[in-house]
């Protein structure tokens, strides 16, 4: 590839599993733009080689199609309704969506039979799947004037991508690694950060409200469709290893699971957590480096 293209470099800390995930997400869409698109891990960056300067900007503009006819198998528990949406037919905890142009990306991997083995799929109880991609409405009661009887309005709730779009706008050099505080939709947890729960980390905010970073939310959902860590042990012990040299969309997913031992840099495990005894609301733990698979 041409040295003179444009490259992306992103500050990342590799010892969070979701950041690194997000990065393969990235790459994923860029190489959906530039067939010829690579990446690496240098230094605590990644750096996207690749002609297409606007991945960001054509994914927060791109329309998402979903399936609603795939229903709530194999879910932790039953689909629990919070009351106040307005009925939507798109939106729902475990439909499959589809990227449209540019893009052409279909996501489904927390359907899949080796990811749900890996306990891959973080969200339980009320959050939707589509609530990443997608904005929708709530019912508010709004009190009436004059002692009238108050009145049901729509409030929209925007999606995790448009959170995204923002932290990008306001922290264009770091926002992989930016939290911010977000009320809804709620985190959908591969942001190990919060298994951690620090302050220092995440800034204290009151309310319950959460800080975590919204572009790992979103990209790391990309980035497993088809970049997958190896699982030695489930839920205890899942291994990524990150890459030096630029490779493709399509060599890279072999990379992490370590598969080619030249061109293995680093190799990190990181747990699954559950946040209480029944193994609900599950969340990305913080990695720790481990010597080489091949070693």
């Amino acid at each position: 590839m041409n040295e003179r293209e444009p490259s992306i470099r992103i500050p990342v800390d590799l010892t969070n599993p979701g950041q690194f995930f997000a990065c393969c997400g990235l790459l994923e869409l860029a190489a959906r733009l530039d067939d010829h698109s690579a990446a690496c891990f240098r230094s605590s960056q990644f750096i996207l080689r690749t002609s297409a300067t606007s991945v960001l900007e054509s994914f927060f503009k791109c329309e998402v199609d979903v399936d609603s006819r795939y229903g709530t198998t194999n879910s932790d528990e039953p689909e629990q309704d919070d009351g106040d949406d307005f009925d939507d037919a798109k939106r729902g905890r475990t439909f499959p969506m589809r990227l449209l142009e540019p893009f052409n990306l279909l996501l489904n991997w927390w359907t899949e039979k080796e990811a749900q083995e890996q306990k891959l799929k973080l969200w339980t109880a009320g959050q939707r799947v589509t609530d990443l991609l997608n904005g929708h409405y709530k019912k508010k009661k709004q009190r009436g004037k004059n002692g009238r009887p108050s009145k049901i309005v729509k409030v929209y709730t925007p999606s995790m991508r448009e959170h995204f779009a923002k932290v990008v706008a306001d922290y264009p050099d770091d926002w992989l690694r930016t939290p911010i505080p977000i009320d809804a939709p709620a985190a959908f947890s591969f942001d190990s950060r919060l298994s951690r729960n620090n302050a220092l980390d995440l800034g204290h905010f009151t309310g319950g409200t959460l800080a975590f970073s919204p572009a790992v939310d979103v990209l790391s959902l990309v980035g497993l469709q088809r970049f997958r860590p190896d699982t030695i042990e489930t839920w205890n012990r899942n291994r990524y290893c990150t890459w030096a040299q630029f490779l493709p969309v399509t060599v890279a997913p072999l990379a992490v699971l370590g598969r080619f031992p030249h061109l293995t840099d680093l190799c990190f495990e990181f747990p699954v957590k559950a946040r209480d005894s029944q193994g609900r609301y599950k969340l990305f733990g913080h990695a720790q480096p481990v010597r080489r698979a091949h070693v």
